[in-house]
C-alpha cells in the first residue's frame, strides 16, 4: 500500500509541470498588434509568434510585450 501512494504521489508531481499554463508574445499578421496569449503547440493562425521565450505568468508576459518594438499597438 504505501508503494502505491508513493507512486501515485510520485506521478502526481512529475506530471504537474505539464499542466502548467504558460504565455507567448504574438502578433497579428494584419494589423501589427501584439498580445500575450496562452502558449499553444497548435500555433496562432493569423499571428507570427515575438521573440522565443514563454512567461510564466500573464503579468510577466505583459510587461515583457512592452518592450518589443515591432508592435503598432498592445492589446491586452
Amino acid at each position: 500500500m504505501k508503494t502505491l501512494i508513493a507512486a501515485s504521489l510520485f506521478a502526481t508531481v512529475v506530471a504537474s509541470p505539464a499542466f502548467a499554463i504558460t504565455f507567448s508574445l504574438v502578433q497579428d499578421q494584419d494589423t501589427g498588434n501584439c498580445a500575450a496569449v496562452v502558449t499553444s503547440e497548435n500555433g496562432y493562425p493569423g499571428m507570427d509568434v515575438v521573440g522565443d521565450k514563454t512567461y510564466s505568468s500573464q503579468e510577466d508576459a505583459d510587461k515583457a510585450l512592452d518592450s518589443v518594438k515591432a508592435c503598432k499597438t498592445f492589446v491586452r
